[in-house]
This record gives structure tokens, sequence and C-alpha cells, in this order.
């Protein structure tokens, strides 16, 4: 049964909306980049990366996830990830994506000696060749790092997160749709990054920031109200807020939901503990994802898998997810139309197989 399900997920046309393309490299490419930057000294590193199973809190796994940053040091490298990711994506039936990435980071920290115009260049060289060989959509969100816009007082300073808006209005032409807002929120809340975010949506980016994950329902309540954000990532702890939970349903506001994600860095124990059927039940919007696949041990298609085995979802219940991800995403119309009706195709089918 579990083979027979593998293999119905897997052919349900999906869309990806919160990943990060730093934790999409594969871990033998992890290990050649960091042979080939063996000057840096990752190497053991990299391959301790491949044993582990759970982190202790999400500052374990950002330190991992910074290591991932440091192998990408040239347009090439970029182009091989952007590649290898839309490989992974055909390989998994998923049509579309939406990836966040940390471009102020490689920019500015690991003294990589990159220049925006090398990033556009390796990002659409891969973007490009992923769609001819694998019929791949894939547009980009550019994150803001929260914590580096606060000092040691807990005063805020702007500059970094007008900084990644700039890069993101000079990305418009290579697939850059939306502005994300990532890393730890205990100690750094959205408010502050109002005026950013506003001034973004006035020149037509998405606003997509993650809230709810390490911090509690007022995160959520800020990034809804104050950063007004078009989706957020992870927001699962709206849960610990029945109002918000409401509010989240009726301004149909999604949620971009990473299961694995959240047990890796403990915040639930189990996946029977996670909320996931909790807001969905209350009539929240909600997609599912894999945040940093390479790292967490996971795909699309396993998080599918875990959550139907876990809650007994129906083929109904699945087509229904892949539908969300598709409707609550920013993909151009013409792929949109294209994916409801493959999505419409594989119930009929399904249906059919069912009956048999």
């Amino acid at each position: 049964m579990t083979n027979q399900l593998k293999r119905l997920i897997r052919s349900l046309p999906k869309a990806e909306l919160h990943i990060h393309l730093e934790g999409t490299i594969r871990t033998e490419t992890a290990i050649a980049l960091a042979q080939k930057y063996s000057h840096l000294g990752l190497i053991d590193a990299v391959k301790k990366l491949k044993g582990i199973d759970t982190f202790t809190g999400i500052e374990d796994f950002l330190a991992y996830y910074q290591l991932c940053m440091k192998l990408l040091r040239s347009a090439d490298d970029f182009a091989l990830a952007v590649y290898e990711y839309g490989q992974a994506m055909f390989a998994q039936n998923i049509l579309y994506s939406e990836v966040h990435i940390s471009v102020y980071q490689h920019l500015h920290l690991f003294q990589k000696g990159l220049n925006l115009s090398d990033i556009f260049n390796g990002l659409e060289k891969g973007r490009q060749k992923a769609h001819d060989d694998f019929g791949v959509c894939i547009q980009w969100i550019f994150g803001i790092p929260r914590r580096r816009h606060f000092n040691s007082d807990g005063i805020f300073n702007p500059e970094i997160a007008v900084t990644v808006l700039e890069y993101a209005v000079q990305g418009k032409e290579c697939g850059v749709i939306g502005i994300g807002l990532g890393g730890n929120e205990v100690n750094a809340p959205p408010e502050p990054f109002e005026r950013v975010f506003k001034k973004a949506k006035e020149m037509g980016f998405k606003a997509l920031p993650h809230a709810g994950e390490t911090d509690g329902a007022s995160s959520v309540w800020g990034a809804l109200n104050e950063l007004q954000a078009d989706r957020i990532c992870h927001g699962v702890r709206a849960i610990e807020d029945e109002k918000l939970v409401r509010t989240l349903a009726e301004r149909k506001v999604p949620l971009d939901i990473c299961p694995t994600s959240n047990l890796r860095i403990n915040l639930y124990p189990s996946l029977r503990e996670h909320p996931f059927s909790e807001l969905e039940q209350a009539g929240v919007i909600v997609t599912i994802n894999s945040d940093d696949p390479s790292i967490f041990g996971t795909t699309l298609c396993d998080e599918y898998l875990a959550l139907a085995k876990e809650f007994d979802y129906s083929n109904k219940d699945l087509a229904r997810f892949a539908r969300n991800s598709f409707e609550a995403s920013f993909v151009p119309n013409r792929v949109k139309k294209t994916a409801l009706q493959k999505i419409v195709l594989w119930e009929k089918e399904t249906h059919r197989k069912e009956r048999k």
C-alpha cells in the first residue's frame, strides 16, 4: 500500500512554495563543492551534515544552513544548484516552485568576491536550462535576514532590508517576485520591517515572510497586519491563538507549512502533535513544503506521504493540497491553468483505478 501511495503522490502535479535554494544542494554536490574550495576546510563538516537527523533548535540548524551558503561561490555554482533542484522537481512532478535565496549573505558575508550580476547570471542560467530540459518553472523570493537588523540593545536598523529590496528590483527580469523575512524570530519581530515591506508591495513584490515558527502567534499577527503578508512561511504557531486562526481563514492568507522541518528543529515531538491537520480543518489554506530538503533529509513527496499516512488523507485530500499550492502561488496564469487541469485529470484517473 505504501509503494502504491508513493507512486500516486509522485504522479500528482504539485507546486512548492517554501523552499530555500541553499537547502536543496545535494550531498554529493556539497562534497564536490567543498573539495573544489578545499582551502575553506569545510569537507569534514559537509560530510558530517549527511548523518544528522535532528537539530537541537533553530540556531543549530542555521549553523549548517550557513555551511551550505558558503559553498556557492560563483555563477556556475548557483547555476548547478538551480539546475539540480529543477531535476529534483521533475523527478517529483513539481511543475512550479518559488524559491527563497539568502542574497544578502551571499554578497556580504564569507568573503566570496561575488557581485550581484554573478548571482543573477547563475540563477538565470540554471533556471533556463532546468526549464529547457525538464519543463519546470522557477521564480525567486529574496530573503531579508531579520536578526542582522537589531543590535545588542535591540535597536533596529533597516539598511540591510533596504539593500535586499534594491537587489530584488534589479532582479525582476530574472524572476524575482517576492520579499521574504527569515531567521530566528526571537527578539526580531516583524513590525519594524513594515516600511520596507510596504514599499516592496507598492513596487509589485509579494510579501512572503517567515513567522510563527520560533516565535508564537504575535509574530504571525505582525506579519499579517504590519507586513500585509500575501502568504506566511510556517505560521504553525498561529494554532496558539483561536482568533488568529479564524482571521487567517477569513482573510484566506495561506500558510506554507513544512512538517519535517518543524520536527527536525524540535518544534513538535511528532507529526501526530503537529497542528497541520487542525489548521486545515479550521479552514486555513495550507500548502505542503520541504523547506530545506537536503539538510532535513526529506522531499516534497516525502512530506505528502508522511501527512497522508499520519492523518489518513484520501486522494481527494491530496489533490486539494496540490490545488492549494498552485492557487496560493504567483505562478504565471498559463502555467496555473494547465497545472489545475492536470490535477483534475489525476483525480479522475485515480478515481477510475479505485473503482476497478
